[in-house]
């Protein structure tokens, strides 16, 4: 196995905002944020293309200060108003995307974020309404999921989460079932006539968008098909369909190998590790800092855009 230490190897992007087609949601960073970013990169580190970064992996001559940008999801705004920005800066960077939304048929865990962008003031309002859905058709789960939540242990990893946006993900992840939470998202829907089918056609990149920035030399990673935010929570069989069918729909559209990756909110468990390294993945990326021992090529760590931007502000 390479070389590899607790440095932090890449920097996570994932929304980016502007005053035309893509609105500020939680997160989001504008074109004049990203350009700040990249210089801060640059002058604290050696930032270097994607596509270099994979070759000194594969040759083992990466060094401690070498650092490249990676981009989860497969959004549209990313095209907009990223992808301008790396052109100029003569960067390539790593995309990772799940492909239900080419189906047709998406996960809607984007399309959940953009009903909450655009239906609330802020997050935090629609969390007060969330909380009260919840509460209110599942009395017995909100009493439990009261009971066992502790914010100062849930999702250390990640410091710029609030109370609120842990306890939401404990309740999506830990205490509703999918269909639950699809439910109390569909009951929000309607009190606010979000039309969710005009949001899906409008949030990811086309299987064109996919194949120009391959043709330009950006490197396309998997990242599951549907997205679960628990992977580590399904069987071998489950993480090799998620996986396999991700690899099919990428490499028919790059006609490529895929040899990257970033696992879906950083979890992923050993069935995970061996089934990447069974289907020829070289490399792998979290979602955040929290593994000191890195003890397979597909835990390289990740440092979110969001704690770059708290040291540049």
């Amino acid at each position: 196995m390479n070389q590899i230490n607790s440095f932090t190897h890449s920097v996570m992007f994932h929304h980016f905002y502007d005053d035309k087609k893509h609105p500020q949601g939680q997160g989001a960073i504008s074109s004049s944020d990203f350009t700040k970013a990249i210089k801060y990169l640059d002058d604290h580190y050696c930032l270097i293309s994607a596509s270099d970064y994979l070759t000194h992996f594969l040759g083992d001559t990466l060094q401690d200060n070498h650092i490249c940008l990676s981009f989860d999801d497969a959004l549209k705004c990313q095209i907009d108003i990223a992808l301008p920005i790396l052109e100029k800066k003569n960067l390539n960077a790593f995309f990772f995307i799940y492909t239900s939304p080419l189906t047709g048929a998406p996960d809607f865990l984007e399309v959940y974020r953009h009903f909450r962008t655009v239906n609330y003031q802020n997050i935090d309002a629609f969390y007060d309404d969330f909380f009260l859905i919840f509460a209110a058709k599942h009395k017995i789960l909100f009493n439990q999921s009261k009971e066992s939540f502790n914010h100062k242990e849930y999702l250390t990893d990640f410091p710029f989460y609030s109370s609120n946006d842990k306890y939401f993900r404990y309740i999506r992840d830990n205490i509703l079932s999918k269909s639950q939470y699809h439910h109390l998202m569909l009951d929000l829907f309607q009190k606010h006539t979000f039309n969710y089918s005009e949001s899906i056609s409008t949030l990811w990149m086309s299987e064109e968008e996919i194949k120009g920035i391959s043709d330009q030399g950006h490197v396309i990673g998997l990242h599951s098909h549907n997205h679960p935010t628990q992977m580590h929570k399904l069987s071998k069989e489950e993480q090799l369909d998620e996986y396999q069918t991700n690899y099919n729909y990428l490499h028919k559209i790059i006609n490529k190998d895929i040899l990257s990756m970033s696992h879906p909110c950083g979890n992923y468990n050993n069935d995970t590790l061996s089934l990447l390294s069974d289907m020829g993945v070289k490399i792998g990326f979290r979602s955040n800092l929290g593994v000191k021992e890195i003890s397979s090529p597909f835990e390289i760590p990740r440092e979110d855009h969001a704690n770059i931007m708290a040291l540049i502000k």
